[in-house]
């Protein structure tokens, strides 16, 4: 079993794929003009599958149609935006392609540059963070098998793949690999452990960086994460120094268990004292798997180790009779933050309306349900905080859907107690609105 990560770099043998970039002051031949991402709210829709681009100047009221409006992204499985300076980045999840893009005065986007980063992490399913305003990080766990003379899986080493691109510049740095180990706790779980096949939300704090794990029993790979059983025990966190990447190991917590990586919505956050706080999440072949006492939980993170005198039990704080589950949520500031919870009682975590919002307040270990429609939420990338208020949009499959505002300093649930407010209404029917940046 491995104990120890090492670090071999790889020359990345990439070529910038065809460039778009236009003179910045040149109308197109639609006359429209480039602007910053800065200068609008850009909101991401799924219709039918197909994934779209549209943009608001003003989220807290109107009305807003993707009916021939925006622009559609390409998406083989799914489109991942982040927003960074003058540009929006969208990930082709199932090409491995990255694309630079900027709206337009005239409610379009413009592709500036885009780069196959998928060949650099050996995946055209990369995941992918901000981890600063020049540099996106792109990773991947790759599993290699280990086999007997008798053909037998005997173990799994897992590869951690990471790749750093600058922006806007768009260039690809050298490829650093390194061996995750796998704990004693994770190899206990199943057939040949619980290894960790996939990372993301990470998170830099001070001379640290820290990733979230997944993991699954890979022994059986025609069963696709997150759907291998049985369940991981027990939390994990992968650690590095930073910006060296070095002396990477796994911090450990007994205090809850499950995935600690999130989904689409990260699931650590760096609050203004530098400690980082982690949400957890956990499924089987039918999705959430809450029967078994399993409880939705923030942890606490402090130089480089678990702080295990803090455990901020969500499930029990809601105090609701149904299981919940959450796969991320989103930090405001001074302790506060909003976390789209799942209810079991509701329905089916991603076919069916089961999700609600909770305000969860980190340093008095509260959490309340707010009093907003249910929706799905599973995929739910983005939300964004503007003059002190949190926003995101909630698009059940019954009604239009609406961004909201969300006011931190509100202890009530409901809008007429001042939790929240409806703004910018959008399309309903088949509109399920993914993210807003």
């Amino acid at each position: 079993m491995k104990h120890l990560l090492k670090s071999t770099i790889l020359l990345a043998a990439l070529v910038s794929m065809a460039s778009c970039k236009k003179d910045e002051d040149t109308p197109g031949e639609d006359g429209a003009k480039r602007i910053s991402a800065q200068e609008v709210t850009s909101i991401l829709g799924t219709i039918d599958g197909a994934y779209y681009l549209a943009q608001a100047k003003d989220i807290s009221e109107g009305s807003l149609t993707f009916l021939n409006n925006g622009t559609q992204l390409d998406a083989d499985q799914a489109a991942k935006v982040i927003i960074a300076g003058d540009y929006l980045y969208s990930l082709n999840y199932g090409t491995g392609v990255l694309s630079q893009l900027q709206p337009t005065d005239k409610n379009t986007y413009v592709t500036i540059k885009e780069v196959n980063v998928g060949l650099a992490v050996g995946t055209n399913r990369p995941r992918y963070a901000l981890a600063d305003d020049n540099t996106l990080m792109v990773y991947n766990v790759e599993i290699q098998q280990e086999k007997n003379s008798s053909g037998e899986v005997t173990d799994n080493n897992c590869i951690m793949r990471l790749v750093t691109v600058s922006i806007p510049e768009m260039t690809v740095g050298s490829v650093p690999t390194f061996v995750i180990p796998q704990t004693e706790n994770a190899a206990e779980g199943a057939t040949i452990g619980y290894d960790p096949t996939r990372i993301d939300s990470p998170v830099i704090s001070g001379d640290k960086i820290y990733w979230g794990l997944m993991h699954t029993d890979v022994y059986d790979l025609s069963v696709a994460p997150p759907f291998r059983s049985p369940k991981q025990t027990g939390l994990e966190t992968l650690v590095f120094d930073y910006p060296s990447f070095t002396n990477g190991t796994i911090i450990e917590s007994d205090e809850a268990s499950g995935h600690t990586g999130g989904y689409r919505t990260h699931s650590m956050h760096k609050d203004e004292n530098g400690d980082v706080y982690q949400s957890n999440w956990f499924m089987d072949a039918n999705g959430f798997d809450l029967s078994s006492g399993d409880k939705t939980v923030i942890m606490k993170i402090t130089d480089g180790d678990y702080d295990e005198t803090y455990s901020f039990n969500i499930s029990d704080k809601l105090g609701l009779t149904s299981n919940v589950g959450t796969v991320g949520w989103y930090y405001v500031g001074n302790g506060i933050g909003f976390m789209p919870i799942h209810l079991e009682d509701e329905g089916n975590y991603y076919s069916e309306d089961s999700w609600s919002v909770a305000r969860i307040d980190l340093y008095n270990q509260t959490a309340v349900k707010l009093d907003v429609p249910l929706s799905q939420l599973f995929t739910y990338e983005s939300g964004i905080v503007k003059d002190g208020k949190f926003y995101m949009a909630i698009s059940p499959s019954d009604s239009d859907a609406y961004i909201y505002e969300f006011d931190p300093a509100s202890t009530a649930t409901t809008e007429e107690g001042g939790a929240f407010t409806k703004g910018l209404k959008l399309d309903g029917a088949n509109l399920h609105v993914e993210g807003i940046y």
